[in-house]
């Protein structure tokens, strides 16, 4: 599962930026895009796991889902792409092609996997914020 890779990459670049931010680590929130192909429990299962020992240790995964839009610049269509698969499916893969004439499209949204904050409790009170850091 390349998950525990990329948490591996999350904590070990944001570890050292919160050095200086005294507290206790709460709670990380994360924005993931919908084309990142990630599970969001395999993320939390590797958060939890590789955060023992470290700073973020007990501190919460949160992921913000993102969903993908597409721009096609043949007809001007910019909203969300088809997927395939049903409504009844677990797992619906968008298809990176315009609902409207097929042309080729651009992702403008959903590609992304970014810190968004940190939550960090001061002196036994919870609800302080770092400010946002990139993996």
């Amino acid at each position: 599962m390349h998950e525990y890779a990329v948490v591996d990459e999350l904590i070990s670049s944001l570890v050292p930026r919160l050095e200086t931010i005294p507290g206790r680590v709460t709670a990380v929130f994360v924005r993931k895009g919908e084309l990142r192909i990630l599970s969001a429990h395999a993320l939390e299962s590797a958060f939890e796991f590789l955060a023992k020992g470290t700073r973020l240790e007990g501190a919460r995964l949160e992921i913000e889902d993102v969903a993908a839009i597409v721009r096609c610049a043949a007809c001007g269509y910019e909203g969300p792409p088809c997927r395939f698969g049903d409504a009844d499916d677990h797992f619906a893969i968008p298809i990176l092609s315009c609902p409207r004439c097929g042309g080729s499209v651009t992702a403008t949204a959903g590609r992304e996997l970014c810190v968004e904050r940190v939550a960090v409790a001061d002196d036994g009170v919870a609800g302080g914020a770092a400010e946002p850091a990139d993996p």
